[in-house]
């Protein structure tokens, strides 16, 4: 006999804001786990399948279009979601801070976890901290690939720099760094920042 079960979709919602990597985070209005905070999933509707689920449910939450996904990961424990079985398919989705209409509710990713001295003050809803666990870890994994998307069009190498620095939690040697991304990434352009308060820097873009 086989089990019903529900699927839903569970995008971790990633910026940086305030040289911070941050996941964005809404707080329950309903049992179970009232009060606590959430990520912002919901079910597959009869029509849809996964990937429009998840475009409606972004577009909704960010009031843009302007955001990248990619599927990590599925989660399956019977025991995830007390009301009934559920199944999750985990997206990382990816918004540049410029395209961010308010940053009310978005959290430092170092500052959630199960202890009960962060923000949050609680532990996430559901298993929603080691979907978010595992967010962040693909997201390490793929930054090459994924650092564009939390980046303008055009943007300064030290920008890059410090994407990577924030995310992957380390320091790089400027020169170095500079030498590996227009080697393998990048190519330059002819523009120069405007509008700033110290030497304007050459511009780049992704190849590609």
């Amino acid at each position: 006999m086989y089990e019903k079960a529900r699927i839903g979709i569970d995008p971790v919602i990633f910026t940086i804001h305030e040289n911070k990597l941050k996941v964005l985070l809404r707080k329950r209005e309903k049992e179970p786990f009232k009060k606590k905070y959430e990520l912002f999933g919901g079910l597959i509707e009869k029509n849809e399948n996964a990937k429009s689920a998840l475009k409606r449910k972004l577009k909704e939450v960010l009031d843009t279009n302007k955001f990248f996904f990619k599927q990590f990961h599925t989660f399956t424990n019977p025991k995830r979601d007390p009301r009934m079985r559920t199944i999750s398919i985990g997206y990382v989705a990816l918004i540049e801070k410029s395209n961010v209409k308010n940053f009310n509710d978005w959290f430092d990713i170092n500052k959630i976890s199960q202890t009960t001295n962060h923000p949050l003050q609680t532990k996430l809803a559901f298993d929603h901290e080691n979907i978010i666990r595992k967010a962040t870890i693909f997201l390490k994994e793929n930054l090459d690939f994924f650092a564009k998307h939390l980046l303008p069009d055009k943007f300064p190498l030290n920008m890059l720099q410090s994407i990577y620095e924030i995310i992957l939690e380390e320091k790089f040697d400027n020169r170095n760094f500079r030498k590996q991304m227009i080697n393998s990434f990048v190519k330059e352009t002819e523009e120069y920042e405007k509008k700033v308060s110290h030497r304007p820097a050459k511009l780049y873009l992704f190849n590609g």
